[in-house]
């Protein structure tokens, strides 16, 4: 359940010879690099780096120019069917990388961007044309010539569009000044052409200007008639909306033929450019490079093996200033690690703190498996899960495989249950011939339905509520567990003993007066009288028949207010070594009595809902089934719509009801006993990669 122990690697070398170092360290991969403060530059490296900048800036602006998700969609994935394959890419090393990027860029991209500008060039015009028909639309019905207006020596003339309202303002304020009014389409602006003596220019403008109203102009090189130029606009706008269409069926043509090409591309220039970016500053002096940072521990042979043409160091972690800056890197066996998704939703673990991935790939199938227990549905959703695992980019893919397992699971549990969408394994063939009497399948048939709740009935739903609130209590003893190791391993005893162990003791005494209850049928006052001699759920089992319910009752409630009593006191003593956070004894006391003990009692009860799920589950099932029978089965359309609709509604709506409770029973119920997270995630030096597969030459 530990991280990965990490060290301290050192490499030391002349700084001419730091590009071929980073190369060695992206070929070793498993190297978080500590930022220096070291402001030397270093040429050879600014060199290639500049270089693989331009190359990816010009790829990026390519790549958003054509509208290129850099991931591959869920509904592409679903409806298409869309998978694009890694580039197998063979590298001497990283300066070798960028000028072979440089020489391939260009062929790539050089129809793409010339698309691209006349796109742009053809969308500015239209705009620009758009404008002016939408001026001209106003004056259309003018026959004038506007280019001719303000020709005259003597006299200033020109035309304005102004607001109707503003029209009888302006003639007071231009009271010397001819004016003729021009009705337009629009009632709320009109056209006016102004005759004004060549003198009377500013004071026109001015004015104009004050209403928000500047000189209308029609550009060179089209009719300055109204009338004429709004029909030349017309015409144009028309010739490029044609051209606009045929110019985006071509760069949808060409976006679908080189995509996985640019997509390549443009992922090795982004590699190369974020590693020489986070190694172009190694620390050291003028002439020497020191390049510092973390390594698994169990990687030591190979890290030296990449850098043995310089000095090497490996050392273990133990300066103080560098152990609390130590990143982490989770180790997992590779079925654990599809869920590690989960673990980072709350934050990866500190150093030195439990990985509980390992735990949750051990109850997450469980809880998920019994929640949603259909073999039909569960093959069905595990078959979606290897779609998104199979044909998904990244995280898509971990989710994918995470889907998957959950599907696996509620098919196992499906086999418990005994049910394929809603109706008994028997009904389908060759199941039922094989798990009657003298059938191949016969001896394990006793596990067909052992955990049913198809029928509903009080007995089925006591044995599943039972089977939640065991595993509940599993779940929860873990976490105490780890609680209690937590702080042992970070020196706080006393909290140890007067809190953690009395806790878990606390939580123990009320689950079995809670097992007493249901073994005494719910006659909770009476349960410690002698007469009361049933057995008691699950502790019978394990200690034996003398383990009536009348004596475990009896020694539960002592452990109990033992449990509350010494919590109490431990609460007592850390307020007074602790006096600055202001605790007292009734906080204490109420802490205990009611929020220790009530939080032992609801978060039990709060496992019940695995086996809620799963009775709603058949009851949803069992509905749409009796349904379907009543309306003819599938000799009816309708009957058939129903059983087809409704199992696809309850597998969308209940599948992902059960992920959120799934994920809430560990989120909030177990992480919140133990677990803190926000470690400094192990940053590899060469990112995970979507589109290609570095190979490197020996």
């Amino acid at each position: 359940m530990a991280v990965a122990d990490l060290k301290f690697g050192t490499v030391i070398l002349p700084r001419s010879d730091s590009p071929k170092a980073i190369s060695q360290l992206a070929k070793f991969e498993w190297f978080h690099k500590i930022d220096s403060q070291n402001d030397t530059i270093t040429p050879e490296i600014d060199d290639v780096l500049l270089n693989v900048q331009k190359t990816f800036q010009a790829i990026d602006e390519v790549v958003k120019g054509l509208g290129i998700p850099l991931t591959t969609g869920i509904m592409e994935i679903l409806f298409k069917g869309t998978v694009i394959k890694k580039d197998q890419y063979q590298l001497d090393d990283l300066k070798s990388m960028v000028a072979d990027l440089e020489k391939k860029y260009l062929s790539v991209i050089e129809q793409p961007i010339k698309l691209l500008k006349e796109s742009e060039d053809i969308k500015r015009s239209l705009a620009e044309y758009q404008t002016i028909k939408e001026a001209l639309s106003l004056v259309k019905k003018l026959d004038v010539d506007i280019g001719s207006l303000g020709l005259m020596s003597h006299f200033y003339t020109n035309l304005f569009i102004i607001k109707t309202s503003d029209f009888e303002e302006i003639r007071r304020t231009l009271q010397d000044v001819t004016l003729y009014k021009y009705e337009l389409d629009s009632k709320e602006e009109s056209a006016i052409i102004i005759i004004a003596d060549s003198q009377e220019t500013d004071k026109v403008l001015k004015v104009m200007r004050s209403f928000n109203s500047n000189p209308f102009t029609i550009p060179q090189g089209v009719s300055q008639v109204p009338s004429k130029a709004f029909q030349f606009s017309e015409s144009k706008i028309k010739e490029l909306v044609t051209k606009q269409k045929t110019l985006t069926k071509e760069i949808q043509n060409i976006t679908k033929k080189k995509r996985a090409e640019i997509l390549s591309i443009h992922e090795k220039a982004y590699i190369a450019k974020e590693i020489l970016e986070s190694l172009r500053k190694p620390g050291g002096t003028r002439s020497f490079s020191v390049i510092q940072g973390y390594i698994p521990a169990k990687m030591e042979k190979q890290f030296k093996s990449a850098t043995g043409e310089w000095m090497s160091v490996v050392e273990n972690i133990e300066d103080t200033k560098l152990s609390a800056q130590v990143p982490v890197l989770m180790q997992n066996p590779k079925f654990a690690r599809t869920f590690e998704v989960i673990t980072e939703s709350q934050g990866i673990p500190k150093h030195g703190e439990s990985d509980p991935t390992p735990m949750i790939a051990i109850m997450w199938p469980i809880f998920y498996g019994l929640m949603f227990a259909d073999v039909g549905h569960g093959l069905l959703l595990m078959g979606l899960g290897l779609i998104f695992k199979l044909k998904g980019q990244g995280n898509l893919s971990r989710w994918g495989m995470l889907i998957a397992i959950s599907g696996a699971a509620a098919a196992i549990a499906g086999v418990g249950q005994g049910e394929a969408f809603g109706f008994h394994i028997h009904y389908f063939e060759p199941f039922g011939t094989l798990l009657h009497e003298g059938g191949a399948l016969y001896p394990i048939s006793w596990i067909v339905g052992v955990i049913s709740v198809a029928e509903l009935t009080f007995d089925q739903v006591i044995t599943i509520l039972k089977v939640s609130l065991f595993l509940g209590i599993v779940h929860l003893l873990w976490a105490f567990a780890l609680r209690i190791r937590k702080l042992a391993k970070d020196g706080h005893k006393l909290t140890v003993f007067t809190e953690a162990i009395p806790n878990v003791t606390l939580y123990g005494g009320i689950v079995v007066i809670m097992m007493c209850a249901i073994g005494s049928g719910y006659d909770v006052m009476n349960m410690y009288a002698w007469y009361h001699t049933e057995p008691v759920p699950w502790v019978t089992v394990f200690l034996g028949e003398w383990a009536q319910v009348w004596i475990i009752s009896r020694i539960a409630i002592i452990i109990t207010i033992a449990s509350i009593v010494i919590m109490m006191i431990g609460g007592i003593m850390h307020n007074k070594r602790h006096p600055e956070e202001g605790g007292s004894m009734v906080n204490v006391i109420i802490e205990v009595l009611l929020g220790k003990s009530i939080e032992c009692l609801a978060h039990t009860i709060s496992y019940a809902r695995i086996g809620i799920m799963l009775l709603v589950h058949a009851a949803l099932l069992l509905t749409v089934n009796n349904s379907f029978e009543s309306m003819g089965g599938w000799s009816s359309p309708s009957g058939a719509a129903l059983i087809i609709g409704g199992n696809i509604g309850i597998m969308m709506i209940e599948g992902l009801i059960v992920f959120i409770q799934a994920l809430r029973l560990h989120l909030y119920e177990f992480f919140t006993k133990w677990y803190d997270g926000g470690g400094k995630p192990f940053k590899q030096l060469v990112p995970e990669m979507l589109y290609n597969q570095l190979l490197w030459k020996k």
